[in-house]
């Protein structure tokens, strides 16, 4: 029998606010996450590890559980708008302003 590899689950995990005024153990932690400056985003692999760091300094991230974690050109991709436009609303009718 071929037996199926259970599906990796990640962290995402992102800074939301900086470390500044933390001390300096917290601060390792998030040197040791891969967080540098607000707003960056890393992926770790799900462990008793890692969560014991996010627990850390928990006040200070955002953490969800995702099933691949993405590359820095694809969260790129995804933050790009879309090419192009497009009419939101049309405008009022010259007719609906006289009150004909």
């Amino acid at each position: 029998m071929a037996s199926v590899a259970p599906k990796m689950s990640w962290f995402k995990i992102t800074l939301i606010r900086s470390g500044i005024g933390m001390t300096e153990r917290q601060n390792g932690v998030l040197k040791a996450l891969g967080l540098r400056h607000r707003m960056k985003t890393v992926y770790h692999p799900v462990s008793p590890d890692t969560a014991g760091m996010i627990m850390k300094v928990k006040e200070l991230l955002a953490v969800s559980e995702v099933d691949k974690p993405l590359t820095q050109a694809e969260i790129h991709a995804k933050r790009q708008p879309p090419k192009g436009y497009y009419i939101e609303k049309q405008g009022i009718a010259r007719e609906d302003i006289r009150g004909s």
